[in-house]
């Protein structure tokens, strides 16, 4: 039996204990190294045109480095769970081939009955992904579309300079201040996102489906701006001048100089605040959570405040980093991400089934790109106009 086909039926769960061992055994010699490289690459090839050059970098990448870290167990690969335990380099070659022959770059971590044939789908309108892009309304209610002005000056507001420079706005202050503070907001529509500086040089990267107020000038004694949506802080330290963000939700979050990500979409089940250096913490009602990093604040929809020790924090960055992270998401979840982010309605025709993903999708590919790779876990759709629709 040549080795691939020992492959699949390794995947398929077709041999014995005994058989599993000594295959296992054979996934450790270096002897195999080059021809569990070529399956890898054959894998690449079988995939469909408009995906195989987008998302193999990620299918090698990211199955490789995450997935492979996963042990064997008495079920079938495909359904298994990863449990995190150390394995040897070619296991995970191996993994990342057994994980390609069954299921692409995404997967449902599914029980046997949800294994369907995928149907014939409606193919999806090229619609472009997310872009950098934002409307800046000033204190006088005048808006600025700032997604396609060059470097420039684009405002002057209360003794201060708003400036456009590669593609971060922000705040440079001339000799003479007013004293009038005046408050800017900075919104990012669904399928656009942004950088600013503030005032004090606080730097914020702003999701799509978002928006920060914020005073053209700091003054007092705290620091504070109002966000909805998602959004990154890496903050200037100043003790004497407390950072604080208040949400959509009521939670005020309370900064000295750190770095954190606030996810607080109206949408979402739950708001999330994650401690990536510093020290925050996070106010809702007369509850009152202190975070040290790696650490999330998370406030449910019945405004009880928790706080998660371990965190995925790639997958609270993989938006800032060009990627979606769908670990552990539903459909549904996944749906909400891919919606902001190409400027769509989601509609479903039947209600999803509920279980659990996997995975990575860059940011970049279109949405037609996307749909390609949700087509390999059955997920069924057709695209009208403005709306997503999930037939299955």
């Amino acid at each position: 039996m040549d080795f691939k086909q020992l492959l699949d039926d390794y995947r398929k769960g077709k041999m014995d204990a005994a058989q599993r061992a000594a295959f296992e055994q054979l996934l450790h010699s270096s002897e195999r190294e080059s021809e569990l490289q070529q399956l890898l690459q054959e894998g690449y090839e079988q995939t469909e045109p408009v995906q195989a050059q987008e998302a193999q970098a990620f299918i090698y990448a990211r199955i490789k480095a995450q997935m492979m870290d996963g042990a064997t167990n008495q079920q079938p690969v495909e359904h298994q769970q990863s449990k995190p335990v150390a394995a040897m380099r070619w296991w995970r070659y191996a993994a990342a081939v057994i994980l390609i022959c069954g299921v692409a770059t995404l997967f449902y971590r599914s029980k046997p009955d949800i294994q369907k044939s995928v149907a014939e789908q409606h193919p999806a309108a090229d619609i472009l992904p997310g872009h950098d892009g934002a409307v800046l309304t000033l204190a006088n209610g005048k808006k600025i579309v700032l997604d396609s002005m060059g470097n420039t000056v684009v405002a002057q507001q209360n003794g201060a300079e708003v400036v456009l420079k590669d593609g971060l706005l922000a705040y440079e202050h001339t000799e003479e201040e007013s004293k009038e503070i005046a408050y800017n907001t900075m919104t990012t529509p669904r399928g656009r996102q942004f950088q600013l500086q503030l005032p004090d040089g606080t730097r914020v990267w702003l999701n799509a489906a978002s928006s920060i107020t914020y005073p053209t000038r700091f003054t007092g004694k705290e620091r504070k701006v109002e966000i909805h949506g998602e959004a990154y802080f890496e903050v200037t330290t100043n003790t004497q001048m407390p950072f604080r963000v208040a949400t959509s939700r009521e939670a005020v979050v309370e900064v000295l100089g750190t770095s954190f990500n606030i996810h607080a979409y109206d949408d979402e089940a739950a708001m999330q605040t994650t401690l990536l250096n510093g020290a925050v913490k996070v106010h809702v009602g007369g509850q009152a959570q202190l975070l040290k990093p790696g650490q999330q604040a998370v406030l449910n929809a019945g405004n009880t405040l928790s706080v998660a020790h371990a965190v995925n924090l790639e997958q609270v960055m993989a938006w800032k980093n060009g990627l979606f992270n769908f670990d552990g998401y539903d459909l549904k979840a996944v749906m909400r991400e891919i919606g902001r982010w190409y400027d769509l309605d989601i509609v479903y025709e039947t209600e999803p089934v509920q279980e659990e993903m996997m995975g990575e999708i860059q940011r970049t590919l279109k949405l037609s790109q996307v749909m390609k790779i949700l087509q390999r876990i059955h997920v069924h759709y057709r695209v009208s106009g403005n709306q997503l629709i999930i037939t299955k």
